[in-house]
């Protein structure tokens, strides 16, 4: 390992910084490793009665010693199964002692946990660097040990519901939840997600911070993470509305219809269209979705904001035709959210007619809640037009994780951007 003296020009100033950080500021992949190991662990969610791992990811020692900071979505089922699991952690060098929940942010994916760890903690930077900065992501890929990933820093998403960083490196499953370092030693963000091909997720730092102020040093009841997990979405879903409904909703045209369009840059549209020669049909579709989602488990995900329109056009049909050919493509409502029968209750729906100026739609409504999440729900909405003998247009909203006061607000703003004109 090359000295201090080898890599740093030092001055009085140079040495002062050097004595308080212990870094400089041109380490190497090497150095970070050694510097900073024993502040990351592996995470391993244990099931009870097998006593065995049933999941894997990483932490970091930050806050306070022996708290460690993880992702959300590696202890998520402490909170939605506590009888079944427990959490325990192994360091690098074989040391090991079991978890506790202390705090959850599940909006940001985040959770801090409490260990009886006595190693020094991470600091948090203050400040984002550079885009093309120099960084360093550790943790446990594929449970084959400790594991340094060196990259660089290309700024925050701009299309995406959540904030997250864009860190140009390999993010492997079982990394989630360690840190992404400077060349200080300070965190960056959080490894969350990755695209692959060296396209990967950061959770930034700030929100590290302000879970870990969050923490009361005092707390003497028995906390309720699934009320707290409901609050944090309900407080996050009135942004997301706020947010996408301040203005008039965007339209586009698909024929003579005006449809919906994108809600912003966070919301991700594309169209395409194709010819069914051999039906008589031609096809437009038009669909939109939010990048990214909220992990609440294996089975559900939330914050989530979807909607299509599909176009079906004819030009020599006539209306028979046309209609066995509408019934032959399953021309009906389709749910696409995931959710099983002990996170979320089945659909109550209502279907009718609704004038939305000259154009008459038939409007289904579906919407389900969650069993542990008090006053959150998830809503279908279909919207089916059919003017004249030779266009169909059949539209679908989804909308997961939003109060019923939103749910409504959305399916009227919705409903309310259509219109027909030929």
């Amino acid at each position: 390992m090359k000295s201090f003296v080898q890599n740093c020009s030092l001055g009085l100033v140079g040495l002062v910084l050097l004595v308080e950080s212990g870094w400089c500021q041109s380490a190497d992949t090497a150095e970070v490793y050694a510097t900073w190991r024993d502040r990351i662990v592996q995470i391993q969610l244990i099931d009870r009665q097998a006593d065995s791992k049933a999941g894997i990811g990483s932490g970091f020692v930050a806050g306070q010693p022996g708290w460690v900071v993880t992702n959300y979505h590696v202890i998520a089922e402490l909170v939605n199964e506590p009888g079944r699991y427990r959490a325990r952690y192994l360091a690098d060098d074989e040391q090991e002692g079991e978890l506790e929940l202390l705090a959850v942010d599940a909006v940001h994916d985040l959770a801090v946990l409490k260990s009886n760890l006595h190693t020094p903690v991470l600091g948090l930077a203050t400040e984002s660097p550079p885009k093309g900065k120099r960084l360093w992501s550790l943790g446990y890929p594929f449970d084959i040990g400790l594991t340094i990933v060196e990259g660089t820093f290309n700024g925050q998403l701009e299309k995406s519901l959540y904030e997250k960083l864009h860190f140009t490196g390999s993010i492997n499953p079982g990394m989630s939840g360690g840190p992404t370092l400077n060349e200080r030693g300070e965190v960056i963000g959080v490894n969350v997600s990755s695209a692959g091909n060296q396209v990967s997720f950061l959770v930034p730092v700030r929100h590290v911070a302000t879970l870990l102020e969050g923490i009361a040093e005092d707390a003497v009841t028995e906390p309720d993470f699934n009320a707290q997990v409901a609050a944090q979405l309900l407080a996050n879903q009135q942004q997301l509305a706020d947010r996408m409904l301040l203005n008039p909703i965007p339209r586009t045209q698909l024929n003579g219809y005006s449809v919906p369009a994108s809600l912003g840059p966070f919301i991700n549209c594309w169209g395409n269209s194709q010819e069914e020669e051999e039906n008589d049909l031609a096809l437009v579709y038009y669909r939109c979705q939010s990048g990214d989602d909220i992990y609440l488990s294996g089975s559900l995900n939330t914050g989530i904001v979807q909607y299509q329109h599909e176009l079906i056009s004819t030009e020599n049909l006539g209306a028979m035709r046309f209609y066995r050919q509408l019934e032959k493509r399953g021309y009906y409502p389709r749910l696409r959210l995931n959710g099983d029968e002990r996170s979320v209750t089945n659909y109550e729906c209502q279907t009718g007619f609704v004038e939305q100026g000259t154009l008459p739609m038939q409007v289904t409504y579906c919407v389900r809640r969650y069993r542990k999440l008090r006053g959150i729900y998830d809503v279908f909405l279909s919207a089916t037009s059919l003017v004249d003998n030779r266009d169909a247009l059949q539209s679908t909203l989804v909308l997961a994780g939003f109060d019923w006061d939103n749910l409504e607000r959305f399916a009227r703003d919705f409903l309310g951007a259509f219109s027909w004109q030929r």
